[in-house]
């Protein structure tokens, strides 16, 4: 894969994002899904965020199904990109199923892990600037103690030989920012070069309450002020809108005060994907929750993951859409460095893809 010639030689100080998947139901055509990049992008977006599993593009062992990642960074031309690889997500492993019992410092797991980034090698050195290995790593790793170690054996591993194939590619695995703060999760990660993050304002992975949403600036201040002085990268952030758990107003309030807290924090967070454009529709949220394998708590869960859109899955806006518009604008207008103007028209892809190709994507 060649280098974009959209970008910007340079990327803006602050890099902005959302999860940009259209409307799921009913299934989104292969135009719905360049007219949702384009919404967001007329909202100052000026970046992406792609995940997929590793069992996904390693489907048998040694043979490699790139084509539907190669498609999402098609989709995503002129924007800087976080590519996720899902070895563990949240509370599930996502490897290959011949590897899926062996512990991770196992010498075939780190053997064919290496394999998979140099079949990925193009990509990492054109198109991608950070590059995530484990979704919400310190949930699945408090469910599985004894595995920390080998874990971090293989993440250090996976950083070393990403780096010698893409020297610019900045490294690290996704935690949330309560597990950022646990001591021994620190310790462990140490050697990556940022910190990613999930950020839902007291919610962590699976379970927590939420704050008030007036709290976001100041609580985000003290998160930043809290970790060492590495880069930051929110991988997701976002808040409820269910009335529940939250509200549409409370919503808006909460995006307000990202953008605040982020104006003062300046390019000590490099990038931040707001999660999500639009509402997963109620099947596909069943869906996730029995992928997760939880069996408590079933409905509050399936109002937080149903609702963290800012548009819900009729496409209605919510008041934050307009407050996201706003302020991502103004970011981008402010960015002295941003020399890409906003497309009036959808960029012209070689390949897209059908409805319904990123159903091997996980949101999470």
């Amino acid at each position: 894969m060649q280098p974009d010639p959209l970008l910007p030689s340079q990327p803006p100080a602050r890099l902005l994002a959302i999860s940009d998947l259209p409307r799921l139901d009913p299934a989104p055509t292969a135009e719905a899904f360049i007219a949702a990049i384009d919404k967001s992008t007329r909202a100052g977006c000026n970046a992406a965020v792609v995940t997929i599993s590793w069992s996904a593009l390693e489907p048998r062992p040694g043979r490699f199904t790139l084509e539907s990642l190669k498609d999402a960074v098609d989709l995503q031309r002129g924007r800087f990109l976080f590519l996720g690889i899902q070895v563990v997500n949240t509370t599930v492993r996502a490897m290959p199923a011949d590897l899926a019992s062996q512990a991770f410092d196992d010498p075939e797991v780190l053997t064919r892990f290496r394999r998979l980034l140099e079949e990925l090698a193009p990509l990492l050195r054109n198109r991608v600037r950070y590059l995530s290995i484990g979704n919400e790593t310190d949930i699945y790793l408090s469910g599985h103690p004894t595995e920390a170690d080998a874990y971090s054996t293989f993440l250090d591993e996976a950083r070393r030989h990403a780096r010698s194939l893409a020297p610019g590619l900045t490294v690290g695995t996704t935690l949330t920012d309560a597990g950022a703060l646990r001591e021994e999760f620190r310790d462990l990660f140490a050697g990556m070069d940022a910190h990613f993050l999930t950020y839902y304002h007291g919610h962590h992975g699976l379970d927590g309450a939420f704050k008030e949403p007036e709290t976001t600036k100041r609580d985000l201040l003290v998160l930043a002020a809290s970790l060492d002085p590495r880069p930051i990268v929110f991988q997701e952030i976002g808040f409820p809108a269910h009335e529940s758990l939250g509200s549409p107003e409370k919503q808006a309030t909460f995006v307000n005060g990202v953008f605040d807290a982020w104006d003062e924090l300046g390019d000590r967070v490099q990038m931040m994907n707001y999660f999500m454009l639009y509402d997963f529709p109620e099947e596909f949220v069943r869906g996730l929750v029995s992928y997760y394998g939880v069996t408590h708590e079933t409905e509050r869960l399936a109002n937080f993951i149903g609702s963290l859109g800012l548009h819900g899955s009729d496409g209605h806006p919510r008041p934050a859409w307009e407050v996201f518009q706003r302020r991502g604008n103004a970011l981008s207008t402010a960015s002295s460095q941003r020399r890409r103007s906003e497309p009036t028209d959808p960029p012209s892809h070689p390949r897209i893809p059908a409805t319904g190709a990123r159903t091997p994507f996980r949101p999470r």
